[in-house]
């Protein structure tokens, strides 16, 4: 076996409502959005290699499953949408941007590392 320690994988969750109105002042990324996500899984892509996933899920993904517990925190409001997980726990609660995102992730490697 080899010496180095291969990078962690990371699978960040984006948790939308797609009932909700989209921010018309353009806040944050809409990762419902086809196009968006593609380009932001490319970017991804280009910075982390294959070790990161992303993944957009609806509202209605929170409400059983592992993502329950999200989900209830979401109903108290506690937490509000658009949610970010990486690993199924909370990062950002609310808009991020592409910069935010890329932080995160590199914030988990770095956690992960040490």
């Amino acid at each position: 076996m080899s010496g180095t320690r291969r990078q962690p994988r990371i699978i960040v969750t984006v948790v939308y409502d797609a009932r909700s109105p989209r921010c018309e002042a353009r806040c944050g990324l809409d990762l419902s959005s086809p196009e968006i996500f593609k380009s932001t899984v490319a970017v991804l892509r280009q910075l982390f290699g294959s070790e990161v996933k992303l993944e957009c899920v609806g509202l209605d993904a929170v409400k059983a499953g592992p993502l329950a517990a999200i989900g209830e925190r979401l109903k108290t409001g506690e937490l509000v949408l658009p949610l970010l997980l990486i690993n199924g726990k909370p990062r950002i609660s609310g808009y991020f941007d592409l910069h935010s995102l890329q932080e995160v992730i590199r914030t988990e490697i770095e956690m992960a590392a040490s």
